[in-house]
């Protein structure tokens, strides 16, 4: 389960930088989580609150915010909501697609005491 090791360094992290302000508390973890990063946001949850626990953070509520997997075709410059089985253009049907969101895996901000 790759959601532990995930949830360590989301915990290291906000440790960390809160330190760095002398917190003595954290409340809360916001966390971007992308749609095509393959995380299980419950497994995630179950992790992070078992490893926090003994820390700054066991009483710090984890909300997590997932985005959507979204493609920018290269031929007609279309954004859209890519389909998980069908990576080609919604509009032109072009195979020829970047992917511009749901990769992210990253702490949008933590709140300390």
């Amino acid at each position: 389960m790759h959601e532990g090791s995930i949830a360590q360094n989301l915990l290291a992290i906000a440790i960390e930088k809160a330190k760095e302000y002398k917190a003595n508390t954290i409340t809360l973890i916001r966390v971007k989580v992308g749609e095509f990063t393959g995380v299980n946001q419950a497994a995630l949850e179950f992790a992070f609150y078992n490893f926090s626990q003994g820390t700054i953070a066991e009483k710090a509520s984890l909300k997590i915010t997932s985005s959507p997997l979204l493609g920018k075709c290269r031929k007609c410059n279309e954004v859209f909501k890519i389909k998980k089985d069908s990576f080609k253009c919604s509009k032109c049907d072009s195979l020829e697609i970047d992917i511009i969101s749901g990769e992210d895996l990253y702490i949008e901000d933590i709140e300390i005491e």
